[in-house]
C-alpha cells in the first residue's frame, strides 16, 4: 500500500444523531457524573440509565470512570467499575454480577480495519461472565470473553477469550494457574453435615448424663 493510496477515514460511521447524544454524554460525564461525592452511586448509577445503560441498581460506579456510549453497556447485581477505567461502548459491553474492574482498567470494543486504505472503525463486543476480577491498568481488546470466575492479573493485555476459574497475565495475557472454585451446594451441606453432628452429640451426651 502506497502513501497516495493510503486515505483514512476522518470520522466515525455513527449517525449525526448518535454523534450528537454521544457528546452530551461526554459533557455530563466530565461534568456532573465526576462531581458526585464517591457515596452518591445510585445517583450516578440513574445518570446511566437515562442514557439507556442496563445497569442494576446496587453496582458501583466510581466518579472518576469514563464511559463511553453507556447505552451499550450492562452491568449485572453487585458489580462495581473503579476509578480512571475507560469503558468504550461502541459495541456492547456485558459485565455480569458480583465482577470487580480495578483502577484504570480500559475495555475496548472500538479499533481500526489496519487491512484497508481506509482504516475504518471496526467493532466487536466484550463480555464479561460472572465473578470475575480485572485489576488495576489491564486492557481488554474487542471481541473478547472472560470466563466465570476467572482473574486478570495486574497490567495485562487481554486479546483473547478467557477460560472459566483462570488466572492470566502478561502482555499478549497468557494463562498462569487455575483459580479454586467453591461449590455453594457443597459448602451448604458441610455446613448441615455440621449441624446434624452437632446436634446428634448434645442429645448422646444429654442420654448420658440421664443415664
Amino acid at each position: 500500500m502506497t502513501n497516495n493510496e493510503f486515505t483514512p477515514v476522518q470520522t466515525t460511521p455513527f449517525s449525526i444523531g448518535y454523534k450528537i447524544k454521544s457528546r452530551i454524554w461526554s459533557f455530563i460525564n466530565a461534568t456532573v457524573f465526576r462531581w458526585t461525592p464517591w457515596f452518591m452511586r445510585r445517583t450516578r448509577v440513574a445518570m446511566l440509565k437515562l442514557f439507556g445503560a442496563n445497569i442494576q441498581w446496587n453496582c458501583s460506579i466510581s466518579c472518576g470512570a469514563e464511559i463511553v456510549d453507556p447505552w451499550n453497556l450492562t452491568m449485572g447485581s453487585l458489580s462495581s467499575i473503579d476509578k480512571d477505567c475507560y469503558i468504550l461502548c461502541h459495541g456492547n459491553i456485558v459485565i455480569g454480577e458480583k465482577c470487580c474492574i480495578s483502577r484504570g482498567v480500559y475495555m475496548l470494543t472500538g479499533s481500526h480495519n489496519i487491512e484497508s486504505s481506509n482504516f475504518e472503525l471496526v467493532t466487536a463486543p466484550i463480555t464479561i461472565k460472572d465473578h470475575v476480577w480485572i485489576t488495576t491498568n489491564s486492557i481488554i481488546s474487542r471481541g473478547v470473553t472472560i470466563g466465570k470466575g476467572a482473574v486478570v492479573a495486574a497490567g495485562s493485555n487481554v486479546v483473547k477469550d478467557v477460560e472459566p476459574w483462570t488466572v492470566v497475565g502478561g502482555n499478549p495475557a497468557k494463562f498462569i494457574k487455575n483459580r479454586k472454585t467453591y461449590n455453594m451446594q457443597n459448602i451448604c451441606n458441610l455446613q448441615k453435615g455440621r449441624q446434624i453432628l452437632s446436634s446428634t452429640a448434645i442429645i448422646t451426651n444429654e442420654r448420658r448424663i440421664s443415664a
